[in-house]
Formats: C-alpha cells, structure tokens, sequence
C-alpha cells in the first residue's frame, strides 16, 4: 500500500468497501462500474485515455499522475498480461518521444509519466514473491553482515 500510495494514510479509500451517497441507486452504480471496467479492458480506449492525460501536464499534476497510475495498476492486478501489453505500448511510447527529443540519457532516470510509474508498479508487483521467497534472506544477510562491520568504526592500525 505504500508503494502504491505514499502519502495515504491507513484509512484510504481503495481499502474500504464502495459507498455510495444516498441518492445514488447502488445497482445502478455498480452496472456503471462494471461498463468502465469494460472500458479499460479496451485497449485502444486505455491507451487514448493515458496519452490524453500525459498530454495534460499543467493541470494533471505529478501526484494525480501517480494515483492514476496506482489505481490503475490495482485494477489491473487480476489481468497481468493486460497489463504488460499497454506497459510496452506506453513504453515504446515514451522512447520514441526520447530519442525524437533528444534527451535519452534522462529516460527512467525519474517515474514523471504514467509509463514509467506503470513499469515501477509492474516489477514491484510481479517481482515480490521472487524475492520474498528466493532472495529476501540473502540480501537481508548481507544487510546486517554491512550494517555490523559499519557500527564498529574505523580501526587503526599500529
């Protein structure tokens, strides 16, 4: 949750049940749930609708950039490779628009796009259990194996 939404505190509204206000019909919001899901399940109508808002830069701000992509890597997290099609759709995007720029040695070097948040959003989801299960001990070894030798000091020699 917090790589996700660093900023959210423990009561964010993707961990709680949908509520709806009292004049919405809940039947009738769910069928319109499920119609936007359909239409991000469209690829042509996710990638139409990730372009327009990366087009927004003055007024789709780097944080509303970040929760769009998080939302959408969570509605996403059922259909992996759903997922990596628009991630490499975007990314080849995002090199193109580089190289034409000129400015290639800046690429991945900070998550401003919705492709580049996406991508992070991508490895740490399917990545985790890898190293939950084959690397966590080793490199957390390593950690306290750095961390020791860091906590006596230096050592002088006669």
């Amino acid at each position: 949750m917090k790589f996700l939404f660093p900023t959210a505190k423990d009561d964010h509204p993707i961990l709680k049940p949908v509520q709806f206000q009292s004049s919405v019909d809940p039947n009738e919001a769910s069928k319109c749930l499920a119609i936007f899901k359909q239409l991000i399940l469209d690829k042509e109508v996710l990638l139409i609708m990730i372009r327009t808002l990366e087009e927004q830069r003055g007024s789709f701000n780097l944080q509303e950039r970040r929760n769009m992509t998080s939302l959408l890597s969570v509605a996403l997290q059922d259909n992996w490779s759903y997922a990596t099609e628009i991630l490499m759709v975007l990314l080849n995007d995002l090199m193109r628009a580089s190289f034409v720029r000129g400015n290639n040695k800046l690429l991945f070097t900070r998550t401003e796009s919705v492709a580049e948040k996406l991508l992070t959003n991508w490895l740490c989801f399917l990545l985790y259990p890898y190293i939950k299960e084959h690397i966590g001990g080793p490199l957390f070894i390593l950690f306290r194996a750095i961390k020791s030798q860091l906590e006596k000091g230096p050592v002088d020699a006669i």
